[in-house]
């Protein structure tokens, strides 16, 4: 019984793996894989077409004291042989360090295994070895399964182990054929001291196999075609790749097909606005010749800036009357207290009823603008005038907040369709705008009439109302002359 561990045989090299992989294998013992070398040799030639044998090695440290204990492991670690799976072969090492409690464990396994069905115990096996280790062994024809139970086993008792295949496999080996005699040779081999004269049985033993040829033919198998495959997929590959790249730039073909279209459109547009205003002169150059109400200041390519002018006469008589009428809105408390120490409230009332209820007198705004010819209109704040508008005042929308209200989104379906005019008088209309329902707008006006206002400082001019006369003067001015003519009704009423 030698006890050298030995995993490298003729039938357990590479070209043994790929002959025995699906039909002899399993686990090794402590790296020794003579066993499954043995069971190749001897069940191999025997072995018919689609059966198979899987040896595995289970170990226990523990002392198995009753036939439960027994079921319990047996139904945890041994449960390959019950899954109706066959050729199975499992052998099942009991290590307690104490001989007694793993012979015990043995005596455990058997008395449980003799209750079961299907299995028979081969007491002859327990004879033969019990000068050597303990070892019980249990057989099942019916799905030719083998359970071997040993107790302490090590690599010299595992290779003594190995004598009896004849005796727990008998469905392989026929007593009236008989075995070779290399075959019994390589199973007295097992007995001895050293290795060596079983290596060279086993050595004798292979030779009746090809085992290079089907090494090379396993692994050669289509060897060429191996490429041609991996190329071919990846040719495949890249074909899908450059197909969505197609897909892709066709798609980016089609928007740039219709971009152009749009543009070609454009051009066409143009080209004919243009032949439309080559025999006469600008529409817009006429337009600013004509309204007296615009000013312009710069023009830059595209870009030009203008200043509108005219009579706050666009607003909402119903909210102006509503806020005249109430002693407490921002016409006489812009910043929440009264403004008397600048003009009195009764003052104020008689001015602000006469400009937006009478309309006896009126009050001059301008309003400064950017018009862009490509798509945008936008007004200034804070924007410095000229002395040619020290007769108006800035709208305080366009001045103080840079606000064009609902005349912007106007502004802009004008710019689409190419109606600059329409565009430039809409520019106008917002400088003659004074919405009274935005009361922070609204508190900065009348901030601005009173006289105080901290955002306007000196560069908002106040004397910007007209008297029926023509005559501009200031609000205080103004509530002067509105006085006056209160007097003169009066003496006429009197006379």
């Amino acid at each position: 019984m030698f006890e050298n561990a030995i995993k490298e045989t003729p039938f357990t090299s590479p070209a043994a793996e790929i002959r025995f992989r699906d039909s002899i294998d399993g686990t090794n013992f402590i790296r020794d894989r003579t066993f499954v070398a043995t069971l190749r040799a001897l069940v191999g030639p025997r072995l018919p077409k689609g059966e198979r044998i899987l040896l595995r090695f289970r170990e226990c440290s523990q002392k198995l004291q009753s036939k439960e204990h027994a079921k319990q492991y047996t139904e945890n670690e041994l449960d390959c042989i019950f899954q109706g799976v066959n050729g199975q072969i499992v052998v099942c090492n009991f290590s307690n360090p104490e001989v007694d409690g793993a012979s015990s464990s043995v005596d455990t396994m058997t008395e449980y295994f003799d209750e079961l069905d299907g299995w028979q115990r081969l007491p002859k096996m327990t004879e033969f070895y019990q000068k050597s280790f303990v070892v019980s062994c249990f057989v099942n024809p019916e799905t030719k399964s083998v359970a071997i139970f040993a107790a302490r086993l090590n690599l010299r008792y595992m290779h003594y182990l190995q004598c009896s295949i004849f005796a727990f496999l008998p469905w392989y080996f026929d007593p009236k054929v008989g075995v070779s005699e290399l075959e019994m040779e390589l199973i007295q081999s097992l007995r001895e001291r050293t290795s060596d004269r079983y290596m060279n049985c086993l050595l004798r033993l292979a030779e009746k196999y090809d085992f290079r040829s089907e090494q090379i033919r396993e692994m050669l198998d289509g060897f060429e075609f191996r490429y041609i495959n991996q190329e071919r997929s990846l040719v495949s590959t890249r074909i899908e790749d450059i197909t969505q790249r197609i897909r892709e730039f066709n798609d980016e073909i089609g928007n740039l097909l219709k971009q152009k279209a749009d543009q070609d459109a454009l051009l066409l547009g143009l080209d004919q606005k243009a032949a439309e205003g080559s025999d006469g002169e600008s529409e817009i150059m006429q337009y600013f010749l004509c309204n007296q109400s615009l000013s312009l200041v710069d023009v830059d390519d595209t870009k030009m800036v203008f200043i509108a002018k005219g009579y706050l006469e666009y607003f909402d008589e119903d909210l102006a009357r509503a806020a005249i009428n109430n002693p407490r809105s921002f016409i006489y408390r812009p910043d929440g207290r009264a403004c008397d120490n600048y003009i009195k409230a009764e003052d104020m009332k008689k001015l602000m009823t006469a400009i937006f209820i009478d309309q006896t007198i009126k009050i001059r705004a301008c309003a400064a603008y950017q018009f862009d010819l490509p798509g945008r209109v936008g007004c200034y704040s804070e924007y410095r005038y000229g002395y040619e508008f020290n007769d108006c005042t800035p709208n305080p929308h366009t001045d103080g907040f840079s606000c064009m209200g609902t005349y912007t989104s106007v502004i802009n379906q004008l710019l689409e369709g190419n109606d600059y005019i329409g565009a430039i008088e809409q520019c106008i209309a917002s400088c003659k705008s004074l919405n009274f329902g935005d009361s922070i707008v609204m508190s900065e006006f009348m901030r601005r009439l009173y006289g105080f206002s901290p955002r306007a400082s000196d560069r908002i001019n106040i004397r910007c109302i007209e008297l029926p006369d023509g005559t501009v003067v200031d609000p205080k001015g103004a509530v002067a002359w509105l006085n006056s003519q209160e007097g003169e009704d009066s003496n006429e009423q009197s006379n």
